[in-house]
């Protein structure tokens, strides 16, 4: 594997700068595992490939089992367990924000970004979690693939209406709290 930096020179002339790195496989798949967010590498009908450290805590406790499993079989998704057939067949998955998120990365080869409120059904009963779901596809494989992330948002959510907006203008600074006009600080 080689990694490419860019050099900018002076007037602007860019070198590009090649380094080669030892184990490759292994230094990539610490890479992977770093990321502090589920992440997992699917098809286009959502069978997970791989997933990352984060991934396999949502897992369960054999993630193993997940290869080759339908996302939301694998992630336990009230609708799969619903529907003859599993993920991606009841109608609740012609609007699932995760598969459709998913063919639009396969289909369109595009990053797509979008939050989106669910409910985790556990022990303890039902509970809202916000999620930023990020498909992004995967380049230079022999198949389509796109890497799947989940980013828990409901810290910003909750804050939302807590944070002031501050602007800062040439010799002052404004500042609003929701519901309130500006004022100078």
């Amino acid at each position: 594997m080689r990694l490419c930096f860019l050099d900018l020179q002076p007037r602007w002339n860019i070198r590009q700068q090649h380094i080669s790195i030892p184990g490759d496989s292994q230094f990539n798949r610490a890479i992977f595992d770093a990321i502090p967010f589920p992440l997992f590498v699917v098809d286009d009908d959502v069978n997970i490939v791989s997933f990352n450290h984060a991934a396999s805590l949502m897992l369960g406790d054999n993630p193993t089992i997940a290869f080759n499993t339908k996302g939301g079989e694998a992630l336990h998704c009230i609708h799969s367990t619903g529907a003859l057939g599993g993920c991606g067949a009841s109608e609740a998955c012609k609007t699932c924000l995760v598969r459709g998120s998913v063919g639009l990365s396969c289909r369109d080869q595009v990053v797509v970004r979008r939050p989106q409120r669910m409910q985790l059904v556990g022990p303890q009963g039902v509970r809202d979690i916000y999620l930023l779901i990020t498909t992004s596809p995967l380049r230079g494989v022999d198949r389509t693939l796109v890497i799947l992330m989940f980013q828990d948002i409901g810290e910003l959510i909750s804050t939302q209406g807590i944070v002031p907006v501050v602007c800062t203008v040439v010799k002052c600074a404004t500042r609003r709290t929701d519901g309130q006009p500006w004022s100078s600080t």
